[in-house]
């Protein structure tokens, strides 16, 4: 039988098992429109857009070649540059998605580790001592699926 302080030792112990692997389990992040369209592009999920000569031809008369364009006014307008890019609202919303699922994968797994703590804990408590230090070498080595 183990003593108050054996106990409360051993339940720390667990709270700091628990903390380490909740650590490792870190959040999916989610992605910049930036790096979503980059990797849409390299996997061939996302186009570049059809009209990417209007593009370099917009660009060529804001830097030209010296000569003055006779661009007036103040201002150069602005390319909206998501809507041509084909499939990217697509692609964004399925990472989305997938960053959801995997979150909430994570978050089963946590609940999972909090289970098995609380388990290992009422052992530890109110069970045996052989079984509750079994159970805490086998949560130390435990792997989440």
């Amino acid at each position: 039988m183990m003593t108050v302080p054996q106990k409360k030792y051993f339940c720390t112990r667990i709270d700091e098992i628990t903390a380490q692997k909740i650590n490792d389990l870190k959040n999916v992040s989610a992605h910049s429109n930036k790096g979503m369209a980059q990797m849409g592009l390299a996997n061939g999920k996302v186009e570049y857009p059809s009209d990417i000569k209007k593009i370099h031809k917009a660009i060529d008369l804001i830097i030209g070649n010296g000569k003055d364009t006779g661009w007036i006014g103040q201002n150069l307008g602005h390319i909206e540059i998501e809507p041509m890019l084909k499939g990217f609202a697509e692609y964004k919303l399925e990472l989305k998605d997938q960053i959801a699922e995997e979150n909430n994968l994570i978050v089963n797994q946590r609940n999972k580790l909090h289970e098995e703590a609380t388990r290992i804990k009422d052992v530890a408590m109110f069970g045996s001592e052989e079984a509750a230090h079994a159970m805490l070498k086998d949560f130390i080595e435990w792997q989440i699926d």
